[in-house]
């Protein structure tokens, strides 16, 4: 029945949330139930403060919880319990297990709160036990090899404990990105399928077929740029160099014969997937259209493919030493698929795009700073 009604207080959360919660309700019954035991088993012996502050903190965390402050709901558990801890130390038996106690919190602590609370929990804990155990000390109840063994034992658990929640949370957290940034590129394909569409749609003198047809290129080419990014990806970066290469590896297949060259530098920073993925389109229909308008009379021409960067800013020249660009040549037309598609992905590169012919070859030159762009996708 309380499960169902966290259900209904917490349904619309996100699911570490609704865990979140179902975990500290589990938990606030646990600390009232021995609480209530505790305080029971020992009431000829007079009140246990530091239990009883225990049990009053769960009901207090219950209450919050279901009215749905889950936050403060933590809030009180936790420093409630660490009051009641304290009491108990000062106040309670002498013979009582601090120790388990102390770790217990720590735990609690590690659970449900954050990192730097919990080392300034464990600093705070360790000094009174510390104080507690010189105490002993001195009253000769313990040896000093016991207190620097308890001390030493102490700092390993803590030690131990926070390492391995950080390590489970940085996963957690990991896989949190990773999620996002799937539906981010999702969404980004999707927006450049849509706009293959639109471009299509509004291409005038091809019948559908020839639009279908380079419908469906576009879609593979799409399709060879996220092969040709994934398997040079490493932690959400890109090496530009190395797409290329595979690249440039690729659509070799397609003409053997044209030779494709390629120079690169070899200090270039790696970029973002939203970058690498308009740089990676451009090439390919730059490379596509050398390919596809060459002349006939010129079978062994050959395509050069340069990447320089310096001073932070990247250029890509694509070079053919073919016929160069006839006046009626799709590229003398703006309004052609093509022409667009590169227009578009230079706008989102934040780029510059210029193309020179001189009757003896043709030239097209992309340019594009890193840092402009990086600062345009976080904004």
């Amino acid at each position: 029945m309380f499960f169902e009604r966290l259900d209904r207080i917490y349904g619309r959360r996100d699911y570490l949330t609704r865990n979140k919660a179902r975990h500290l309700y589990v938990m606030d019954l646990i600390i009232f139930f021995v609480s209530l035991v505790a305080c029971l088993m020992y009431i000829r012996q007079g009140i246990r403060f530091g239990f009883l502050v225990f049990g009053i903190s769960s009901l207090v965390s219950i209450a919050l919880l279901l009215l749905g402050r889950l936050n403060y709901a933590i809030k009180a558990i936790l420093y409630l319990t660490l009051i009641a801890w304290t009491i108990g130390l000062q106040f309670g038996m002498k013979n009582g297990n601090i120790f388990f106690s102390m770790a217990t919190i720590i735990i609690m602590f590690l659970h449900f709160a954050e990192i730097r609370q919990t080392v300034a929990v464990s600093v705070y804990s360790g000094t009174l036990m510390s104080i507690r155990l010189y105490q002993a000390y001195t009253q000769g109840e313990v040896s000093s090899a016991f207190i620097v063994d308890t001390i030493l034992k102490l700092i390993l658990f803590c030690t131990i404990a926070i390492i391995t929640v950080r390590v489970l949370t940085s996963h957690a957290r990991e896989k949190e990105i990773f999620i996002r940034e799937i539906h981010h590129r999702v969404k980004n394909n999707l927006q450049i399928l849509s706009g293959f569409a639109n471009l299509h749609q509004s291409s005038k003198g091809e019948s559908d077929l020839q639009q279908i047809e380079k419908f469906n290129e576009r879609i593979l080419m799409l399709s060879r740029i996220h092969d040709a990014i994934y398997k040079t990806e490493t932690n959400y970066e890109v090496d530009l160099n190395a797409v290329l290469e595979e690249i440039i590896r690729l659509i070799s297949f397609q003409s053997s014969s044209h030779k494709i060259e390629l120079n690169v530098s070899e200090n270039g920073a790696p970029l973002s997937i939203e970058i690498s993925v308009p740089f990676a389109m451009i090439v390919c229909e730059l490379l596509n259209n050398a390919l596809r308008h060459s002349s006939p009379k010129h079978k062994e021409s050959i395509i050069l493919v340069e990447l320089k960067f310096s001073e932070n800013r990247y250029t890509l020249t694509v070079a053919d030493t073919g016929p160069g660009i006839a006046k009626n040549s799709t590229w003398s037309q703006p309004k052609t698929a093509g022409f667009t598609l590169i227009s578009v992905m230079v706008q989102q590169l934040k780029g510059t795009f210029r193309f020179e012919s001189n009757g003896t070859g043709s030239k097209a030159i992309l340019e594009f700073s890193d840092q402009d762009t990086f600062a345009s996708l976080l904004n």
